[in-house]
């Protein structure tokens, strides 16, 4: 198949959307942004990965989010390029099959669902026991409980998520300003505490951010491999780009915002609390690292609200989560690569309604299962978890290649364009995939059960793909490669 022209974007089709069904114009770019960050879950991301970031880079972890911003946001700048081209909620699933090869499109569209659905489930689990431990301490211990309160709650977002993505993005807005608030208070008690001489702190120190301090190479990488994780997400705000005002520009606005202030905040609120009690304490205290840190420092009364902030958090990012998955189906379930039934939006609240209860309810499933399977079960649904920020790493890599082979004859034409077309997504990919390749020994080895699962997983996307390129009931697998004409298109 040979490169066609692609379209200039002009009078006739300056906002349509590449799909029909979702309601138009229902969000603005604030709402856009804060459902990309929710999907993130800043205040969760940081209360799983305090302790953890210390651990390998000491007190340098903000070194290494820093770097990881970087090609994140080489990365957002190609999703903000490429919603140029095709508004569609299937993103890198669509871009990648139009610009490189159907067949990678697929597997991106399906890695990007496994992604997102591990990404539910990891979010979902941790939801019953912060609710206990807010509202029913006595129960903490009850595994039925914790489901059941976690199943309430997810079913709370569906609700919500199904009705709209208008509302979703103002129920997001609700739990950003108490969550955001909250966290960013008690970091100003504890850079009080650290730079104060408080006796629970570390006291600061120059050297926290010196090669040396931070640990030398495996400092580094270790902090950055967490890093990642911590970003996952923020590209939330491209699945529902259908959605949004000024689709063709907004979205890719709001994946900036996005990102940026992500690094901001991480960068920030890890200096603030990594040494607001001592190194020992914190490492031994991971699992609830700031709620141990504000009752250290406040008391334990305050540490609760810490508790709700962090519950307000990973709410967000659960139904976040589920807003993208349902998307990336219902793309595919529209160009019946998956089935057709997942592209079907509600009559009246326009949201792709059989993706949205799909994902939720395999959730829900998983969630019971988990809780009340053994002990082996309950560890292979932890390994499966444990591949998250793999996935997102691989698809992120993938569209950062998108966008340098789709703009190639482009970025030849100019040293500005070179930059910013190939060498910037190019290098972002490069790192992403440099990233995925070292995480691997810290999930046991490319033989280990972690992998193996992971290995099952992208297989069964590859029989799906095979059965719905052998059925012919798609035009998806045959449709032409196109790549940006200048001469066509303008220089845009």
């Amino acid at each position: 198949m040979g490169d066609t022209p692609a379209t200039a974007v002009g009078a006739a089709d300056a906002d349509a959307p590449q799909r029909t069904g979702l309601r138009a114009n229902a969000i603005d770019l604030k709402d856009a942004v804060i459902v990309g960050m929710a999907s993130s879950g800043p205040t969760a991301s940081i209360a799983l990965t305090l302790a953890a970031i210390v651990s390998v880079s000491n007190y340098g972890g903000p070194v290494a989010i820093l770097i990881c911003g970087l090609p994140m946001f080489g990365i957002a700048m190609a999703y903000r390029r490429l919603n140029r081209w095709q508004v569609d909620c299937g993103a890198s699933y669509t871009w990648i099959g139009r610009a490189i090869t159907p067949y990678l499109g697929f597997i991106v569209g399906w890695i990007m669902l496994l992604g997102y659905f591990l990404g539910t489930i990891s979010d979902v689990l941790p939801i019953g026991p912060y609710v206990l431990a807010v509202f029913a301490p006595g129960y903490q211990n009850s595994q039925f409980a914790a489901a059941l309160s976690g199943a309430i709650w997810l079913v709370i977002v569906t609700v919500i998520a199904y009705i709209g993505i208008k509302v979703t993005a103002r129920f997001q807005w609700i739990l950003a300003t108490f969550e955001y608030i909250t966290v960013l208070v008690f970091a100003i008690v504890s850079l009080i505490a650290v730079f104060g001489g408080n006796p629970k702190s570390a006291s600061f120190s120059w050297s926290w951010f010196s090669w040396s301090g931070m640990g030398g190479t495996s400092g580094l990488v270790g902090g950055i491999l967490i890093a990642v994780y911590m970003f996952s997400g923020w590209d939330t705000s491209i699945y529902v780009n259908e959605e949004t005002e000024k689709s063709r520009v907004n979205p890719g606005r709001a994946v900036l915002i996005s990102v940026g202030t992500l690094t901001f905040m991480y960068v920030f609120f890890t200096f603030a609390y990594q040494g607001a009690v001592k190194r020992g304490a914190l490492l031994a205290h991971g699992d609830n690292a700031l709620a141990y840190i504000v009752q250290q420092l406040v008391g334990s009364a305050w540490a609760k609200v810490m508790i709700v902030a962090v519950l307000f958090s990973v709410i967000g990012a659960t139904q976040t989560a589920l807003v993208s998955g349902a998307r990336i189906a219902f793309a595919m379930g529209g160009d019946g690569t998956l089935p057709r039934a997942l592209g079907k939006t509600h009559p009246v609240h326009k949201t792709p309604a059989v993706a949205t209860l799909l994902f939720a309810g395999l959730a829900l499933i998983v969630l019971w299962v988990y809780v009340l399977g053994s002990s082996s079960v309950q560890g292979a649904f932890t390994n499966v978890i444990s591949s998250v920020g793999l996935m997102f790493a691989l698809f992120y890599a993938a569209t950062g290649v998108g966008m340098a082979v789709y703009y190639r004859k482009l970025a030849l034409r100019s040293v500005r364009g070179f930059i910013e077309l190939m060498l910037v997504p190019g290098l972002s990919a490069i790192f992403l995939l440099w990233v995925a390749f070292k995480s691997v020994p810290g999930l046991g080895g490319w033989g280990s059960p972690v992998m193996k699962l992971a290995y099952l997983m992208i297989g069964v996307g590859v029989v799906l793909m095979i059965v719905a390129r052998a059925r012919r009931q798609t035009d998806y697998f045959s449709r032409p490669i196109e790549a940006y004409q200048p001469d066509t298109a303008g220089d845009r």
